[in-house]
């Protein structure tokens, strides 16, 4: 599969540019199952999120599944 070209986003990031990235997602998960789709997207989520912690913008509860970030 083809992957399709990334969106080119606008400075304010309005609702067009929320609709093109609907739209890249829904091309690119096209050929995917649910499970291939939501291993994706934590897997996205993780690295995302382990940059909030380590620049010291997000604290977590106690009980967060993301605890394991903090000590990378």
């Amino acid at each position: 599969m083809i992957e399709p070209p990334k969106p080119i986003l606008s400075e304010r990031f309005d609702v067009e540019d929320i609709q093109k990235l609907r739209e890249y997602n829904s091309l690119r998960h096209i050929q995917m199952t649910a499970s291939e789709i939501i291993a994706e997207t934590q897997a996205e989520t993780s690295d995302f999120i382990a940059s909030l912690i380590k620049n010291g913008n997000v604290k977590l509860p106690p009980t967060s599944p993301y605890l394991h970030l903090m000590s990378n």
